[in-house]
């Protein structure tokens, strides 16, 4: 029996198959766009009603405050409040689709050098808290430079503010290479969370702690799992007594599960 090497051609897919694809393709194609439509409405016509009642908002404090009483100038600074928030969700929701959508650009990454460009962006919008980092040396991976960076930021982000309230932020990165994957962990020392509710963390708008212990929109770990997923990897939690620790797996580019851009499937 002959074995095919590597250089022949692959034998032409059977008609139903190929149909199949096709109109699998189509209907991808009419998801990206109405997600598209729907960016598109997000950044423009739910913008501007807010873009109006905070314009609004800011001339009534600026000119005609001193017609308005204690209580009129505190509703009134809800309003304006309620709307920055507003603002700050349709940010988080562009973001989330366009992680989601956007064209990765493939290349060896190095986490380490993003991990400390993150928490030192951190350290400079609260310079009075000094963290103690420990990150591995050569965590490589393949992936989107861009998005890599932001699933950092925002997992980072989570592991300083959620170590605030001890005084002291103390940050672990170290992974564990098996095969052509890359395990990576990131432990804190904070305040955890039930891992009762662990399975749905990463969902968009579940919130697992209030305003006051931190918790935020419910988006941020959202965009973190949309970018892991778009890296072939995948991402959990854990948490315990002395803190949390979020890990994800992604491709390492060194062997044949590693991720492949749009050009190298179309090549």
């Amino acid at each position: 029996m002959t074995v095919p090497s590597s250089s022949d051609p692959l034998p032409p897919l059977p008609d139903d198959l190929a149909g199949r694809l096709t109109q699998a393709e189509a209907a991808l194609e009419r998801v990206h766009h109405r997600e598209e439509l729907l960016a598109y409405g997000l950044s423009h016509d739910l913008r501007a009603p807010l873009r109006a009642i905070n314009g609004y908002a800011q001339l009534l404090m600026g000119q005609h405050a001193e017609g308005l009483d204690p209580q009129g100038r505190e509703y009134l600074g809800r309003i304006r409040d309620a709307a920055g928030r507003m603002e700050g969700l349709i940010e988080k929701l562009l973001q989330l689709s366009y992680v989601s959508r956007a064209q990765l650009r493939m290349a060896q990454v190095d986490l380490g050098m993003l991990v400390e460009w993150s928490v030192a962006e951190l350290e400079d919008l609260e310079p009075g808290l000094k963290p103690q980092l420990e990150v591995q040396p050569d965590l490589h991976v393949q992936g989107d430079e861009r998005q890599l960076k932001q699933l950092f930021e925002r997992l980072l982000h989570n592991a300083w503010k959620f170590s605030r309230a001890s005084g002291q932020v103390r940050i672990q990165v170290h992974g564990q290479a098996t095969g052509d994957r890359l395990t990576v962990t990131i432990a804190d020392a904070g305040c955890g969370f039930d891992m009762r509710y662990a399975d749905r963390m990463f969902e968009p708008f579940q919130r697992l702690h209030g305003p006051d212990q931190g918790g935020g929109d419910g988006l941020g770990l959202a965009i973190a799992r949309a970018i892991v997923e778009r890296h072939d990897g995948r991402i959990w939690a854990e948490s315990s007594d002395d803190g949390a620790r979020v890990h994800l797996e992604l491709p390492t580019g060194t062997g044949s599960g590693s991720v492949r851009t749009q050009q190298d499937l179309a090549a």
